[in-house]
């Protein structure tokens, strides 16, 4: 079972994507900055993550940063923003997996997180 972790600041999106995430046979955990995001990544090596880029407590881009200095490879990151100071180029550039626009079609997620992990 792949493990997905979410980190968004906002708890509706969380829970929102946690339970589409569980109903598709994945295991989720859940932060909702990128200290709390990081901690989970070193304690429990998900296989992936989705951070929203703009959070309090550092955004998705420090995460994404944390993590590639942590261990390059694991997980993959995915990152979602409504609005960004940095472009989407640069989230890519930094090892960033892929970028979404909010909203977000849950289904467009998933098929791009089934597809990154190489699962069936």
């Amino acid at each position: 079972m792949a493990k997905i972790l979410i980190v968004d600041d906002e708890i509706d999106i969380c829970e929102m994507m946690s339970f589409t995430f569980d109903s598709q046979g994945f295991e989720t955990f859940v932060a909702h900055d990128a200290a709390q995001a990081f901690e989970i990544v070193k304690a429990k090596d998900p296989d992936l993550v989705v951070s929203d880029i703009r959070m309090p407590k550092g955004g998705g881009m420090k995460l994404l940063e944390d993590i590639k200095k942590h261990n390059p490879k694991r997980p993959k990151v995915f990152l979602i923003t409504g609005y960004s100071d940095k472009t989407r180029e640069e989230a890519l550039a930094a090892g960033a997996e892929d970028v979404f626009a909010k909203p977000i079609k849950l289904q467009d997620l998933i098929d791009r997180v089934t597809k990154a992990l190489d699962l069936p």
